[in-house]
């Protein structure tokens, strides 16, 4: 019987967009028009798609490939924000795959530095109606609308799908979200000839007023292991590890983000360097694959901090969801969607 090669815990090499208000710099991304590649090991030089292609479960897990088939689930990426961002606002993953064949959008940012004229803009002031909504994409007040406030590094922000958002100044914020690049532009006041999908967009957009649910300040002192986001498409924990942390994968990718000090990712807690350690240093991002089942996070700096991406608990398998389509079909005519902000 052949033996299966072993794989391990990998690093990607990021690729970067340039928009009007900054850039966004893809670390793991499986969306067609941008495939991240494998930096070192065996491994390196192939796309996620292709060693999602070969290796599948093996990498994403059974279960999480009984709902996403071929595709890689999350995407992480970094904002630069350096001037005003549209008004987005992004499909659930019914209404993305009726209409698109390809995944909803479920956001969550983790804020790493906020200038003082930082502002992030989510969901409604008050509740607003269909047709002063329609008025406000098109006369370019949409963004007024909206609940803002002044982020800090280590906060945190959860986009549920269809709600409206925006941000300005001076930012550095991680972003994670379902592996999709479908984004309905609002309004963008860097290009004001640019098509509004208010149309498309206006029934899947939430018009309620905002609870300001989606704000999670930083706790202080932080948590040993504190969960800020649960839900069925991912999750997000942050670890502050001033000793060895175990991490049980439960058939699930995980997703390990250097956010403070530096650590080893190896098979044992053992204070001694070893030859399979995978070394980390802050913003370094690995995938575990869930071939892994379990494995150590080991500090070799105070103030060590750890963002942990995990699949989210879901119950059934997506019925729209084909295992063998790819994250975009070809011919398909996405109406300029594809091209939109990668946010």
């Amino acid at each position: 019987m052949e033996q299966k090669k072993r794989l391990y815990p990998m690093k990607f090499k990021p690729e970067t967009v340039e928009h009007p208000w900054g850039r966004e710099t893809f670390v793991i991304a499986d969306l067609g028009m941008v495939d991240t590649a494998v930096s070192e090991g065996w491994l390196a030089g192939n796309s996620i798609s292709d060693i999602m292609e070969t290796y599948i479960e093996r990498i994403s897990g059974e279960q999480v490939y009984g709902y996403y088939g071929r595709q890689f689930p999350v995407m992480v990426s970094l904002l630069e924000i350096n001037g005003v961002m549209p008004a987005l606002c992004h499909p659930d993953d019914e209404a993305a795959a009726q209409r698109y064949d390809a995944l909803g959008r479920r956001t969550f940012w983790h804020i790493l530095e906020a200038g003082p004229d930082a502002r992030i803009r989510l969901g409604f002031s008050k509740e607003i109606s269909a047709q002063e909504l329609y008025e406000r994409c098109l006369d370019g007040t949409v963004r007024d609308a909206l609940e803002s406030f002044s982020p800090e590094a280590g906060d945190s922000v959860h986009i549920e799908p269809g709600t409206v958002y925006s941000a300005e100044g001076k930012m550095r914020i991680l972003s994670i979200s379902e592996s999709s690049a479908i984004a309905f532009t609002l309004y963008d006041p860097s290009d004001i000839s640019e098509e509004s999908h208010i149309a498309e967009a206006l029934d899947l957009i939430r018009r309620d007023k905002s609870d300001g649910s989606g704000i999670i300040r930083r706790s202080s002192p932080a948590f040993e292991h504190e969960t800020l986001l649960s839900s069925p498409e991912f999750k997000v924990s942050r670890i502050s590890a001033s000793s060895p942390v175990a991490i049980t994968s439960g058939q699930s990718f995980t997703v390990c983000i250097c956010i403070g000090g530096a650590l080893a990712i190896r098979e044992h807690p053992s204070g001694d360097a070893e030859a399979g350690d995978v070394l980390m240093k802050k913003g370094d991002v690995v995938l575990i694959p869930a071939d892994l089942e379990s494995f150590f996070l080991v500090p070799t700096e105070h103030d060590t901090e750890v963002l942990e991406i995990s699949a989210g608990e879901r119950d059934d398998i997506d019925s729209y969801i084909n295992p063998d389509t790819e994250p975009f079909l070809e011919g398909e005519d996405y109406e300029g969607l594809e091209d939109e902000d990668l946010n």
